[in-house]
């Protein structure tokens, strides 16, 4: 297959360019024409600034609603188009959604539609008859033109067309049902939808976590406010026994042994000495025990820690032998 050279195909693009531009130009012309042979704007003197008003539908029941658009062509070189504004008093309709503009452009040449959304249901838009015709005042185009010092502020006024408004009941319905004091109803259908500022499934969402949150809440609270029964505290641990009363040859004996280990002589010497007088007063007392221990007591040298050992060895072994004396009732250890 040949390939078509580049040159070629840059020339075809522009010449497919320009039929489309003049195309455009064509039906913008025509568009502009038709609206110039309009019979509501032939008596009008040519002006910078074409409008035209329109409703639709002209024909309507009660309680539908009724689209008003203005549509405006403008000369941009003379006419700034963001300054457009249009004012209409369609009383008693009401405007019942936010007006929509629209703003194109091609060429010098700026087109502006302004829509309105209008609807009664009020008393005073319910036909006397079987319909009832309505004409608007007449709305204002508000502009500004371009000038070397400072936009000059004009305007122009636009006519509405006439239209009408059939009742929803006829006059023999009345007559068949004297006692229906609202016999119309209003065209669901053309009302706007139902809009909500949080979705009716969310609401619920959320309504249902407050709802548990403050379910858990009440829960904590009576479990915390709930008294509780107070244990008896344990009983305290009996007192230990007390430790056997030593006798005081017995604790002689053991300030004895503790003064061979620790003390010096002087309490070694103080502990036979004691030892000595408890054998000379019991009444199993043994003097030659007792005659041992005041000889190391006294003795010139410091008593050998062998000696008294062996001295309170036997001197425990005398008191063992009184005790099972005692018990046995001999009266006294031989």
């Amino acid at each position: 297959m040949r390939a078509i050279p580049r040159g070629r195909l840059l020339m075809w693009g522009v010449l497919a360019g320009l039929v489309v531009v003049s195309a455009a130009l064509v039906v913008l012309v025509a568009w502009i024409s038709s609206g110039e042979a309009d019979p509501r704007r032939a008596a009008r003197p040519p002006s910078d600034v074409e409008a035209q008003a329109d409703l639709a539908p002209k024909v309507a029941l009660f309680g539908d609603t009724v689209q008003a658009h203005v549509d405006i062509v403008v000369d941009t070189t003379r006419i700034d188009p963001d300054s457009i504004r249009v004012a209409s008093d369609f009383l008693p309709w009401e405007i019942v959604d936010k007006p929509e503009r629209r703003q194109t452009s091609a060429g010098d040449l700026a087109y502006v539609r302004t829509a309105y959304t209008l609807r009664c249901l009020s008393a005073t838009c319910v036909p006397s008859g079987r319909s009832t015709t309505y004409q608007f005042h007449p709305g204002r185009v508000s502009f500004a033109r371009v000038t070397r010092t400072a936009p000059d502020e004009d305007s122009v006024r636009v006519t509405w067309p006439s239209f009408r408004v059939f009742s929803r009941v006829a006059a023999a319905d009345l007559q068949n049902n004297p006692r229906s004091s609202a016999p119309w109803q209003a065209d669901a259908v053309s009302l706007p939808a139902v809009t909500f500022r949080l979705a009716p499934g969310r609401l619920v969402a959320v309504l249902l976590v407050l709802a548990l949150a403050l379910a858990a809440g009440a829960v904590w609270l009576a479990v915390a406010a709930w008294p509780r029964r107070e244990h008896a505290p344990p009983p305290p641990p009996p007192p230990p026994p007390a430790e056997p009363m030593l006798s005081p040859l017995e604790q002689a004996l053991v300030l004895l042994e503790q003064s061979v280990r620790n003390d010096g002589v002087e309490e070694q010497r103080r502990a036979l000495e004691l030892v000595a007088e408890e054998l000379e007063t019991a009444a199993w007392g043994d003097p030659s025990l007792a005659n041992a221990a005041r000889r190391l007591a006294w003795s010139a040298v410091a008593p050998p820690i062998d000696a008294t050992s062996d001295l309170a060895a036997r001197v425990r072994a005398a008191v063992e032998l009184s005790h099972v004396a005692s018990e046995n009732g001999d009266g006294r250890a031989t």
